[in-house]
Parts: structure tokens; sequence; C-alpha cells
């Protein structure tokens, strides 16, 4: 049926654009209106269904009137003696009679298309409901799987050979650095202690050195 097959149109399209998704809140929104255009035209769809169901019933209700009207005037005629007019008469009823039952038939089909296309409409809408109330759990949900994705990503491109050598590389370059560090810092304190010796004994040593020109005078 016309409905049915939009409806597997419109879930195959929502299931396919889910896969897609970059931007769930635009794309579901697109959804939701491309899927209330389709219900519009499923409801335009019925309102004809039921203007040719009313057609058959009204070309029905006409050939029965005139089936009628045709079996009183052959009985007219034939009381009137006129079996030949009776006779024509009686086949045009015939002919009305078989005209009311074919129509009779297609206003029953018909009412029954109309049913069914209600029906599917109903199931259509309801779709369409739960769809705008999952919105934003949907998009949710899409957001949070291209978060795991881009997570993933990143723990594969870390985990990857060659990143993990560049870690490596900068790991000897730091202890390098680190080394370097320590070693001026060695070197500084030293310096800084040899020249402090110099200065802490140098009355010290000059006394000394007094001594010795005495000795050296006596």
């Amino acid at each position: 049926m016309v409905l049915k097959r939009i409806k597997n149109m419109i879930t195959a399209t929502i299931n396919e654009g889910l896969d897609k998704m970059e931007n769930p809140q635009v794309m579901l929104k697109q959804y939701l209106r491309d899927m209330d255009g389709e219900i519009a035209k499923a409801k335009h769809t019925i309102i004809k269904q039921q203007a040719i169901e009313k057609s058959f019933y009204m070309k029905k209700e006409e050939a029965e009137k005139l089936a009628n009207k045709r079996k009183e005037q052959a009985q007219l005629a034939f009381d009137a003696g006129e079996e030949d007019l009776a006779r024509k008469a009686l086949q045009e009823m015939k002919h009305f009679e078989a005209k009311a039952e074919k129509y009779c038939e297609l206003y029953e089909k018909a009412g029954e298309q109309v049913k069914d296309l209600k029906i599917q409409l109903s199931q259509l809408e309801e779709k369409f409901q739960d769809l705008k109330d999952k919105k934003n759990a949907l998009i949710a949900r899409a957001n949070a799987a291209k978060a795991k994705e881009h997570i993933h990503t990143s723990i594969n491109r870390i985990d990857s050979e060659s990143t993990y050598k560049e870690f490596k590389r900068l790991e000897e370059r730091i202890n390098e650095m680190e080394i370097k560090a320590d070693t001026y810092a060695s070197a500084s304190f030293i310096s800084d202690a040899n020249q402090w010796r110099k200065f802490e004994y140098a009355d010290e040593a000059e006394k000394e050195l007094e001594k010795m020109r005495q000795a050296k005078l006596g």
C-alpha cells in the first residue's frame, strides 16, 4: 500500500542517515520535516480515495434507482399488453442491476482501501510522534557515539608504534636536558665553593705570610 511504502522509505532513510550523521540535530529535524510532508501527502491520498468511494456509492444508488424504474415500467407495459415494450424495459432493468452490483463491489473495495489507509496513516503519525519524542535522545546518542569514536581513534593513534617511538625519543631528549642541567648546577656549586674558600682564609694566609717575613728578618 501507498502509506506502507512511505513508512518503509522514511524508516530506511533515517537508518541510513544515522549511520552517516554529521550534524544530528539538523538531520533529525530534516527527517521530521520530510516525514511530516509525507503524512500530509498521505492525508491527501485518503481524501482522494474517499471521493472515489463516494462516487462509486452515488453511481450504485443511481443504477439501483434506474433498475427499479425500469422494473415499474416493465410492469406497466405488461399490464397494458405491451410485451415487447415490457421485455425491453426488463432488459434495461437487468443492465442497471448489473451496473449497480458492479458499483457496489467497487464501493465496498474503495471503503476497505480507505479503512486500510487510515490505519496505516495512524501508525505513521504514531511513529512520527514517537520520533519527535525521541529526537533529543537520538541526538544525545549520536553525539556520544561520535565522541566514543573520536576517543578510540585517539587511543589507537597513541598506541601506534610511530607514536610510541616519538614519545621515547622525547623522553631520552628530556633525560639529556636534565643531565646537562644537573652538570651545570654541580660545576657552578664547586666554583662558588672555591671562590668562597679563597676569601674565607685570606686573612689567615696573610698572617702566616707575615710570620714568614719576620722569621726571615730575624
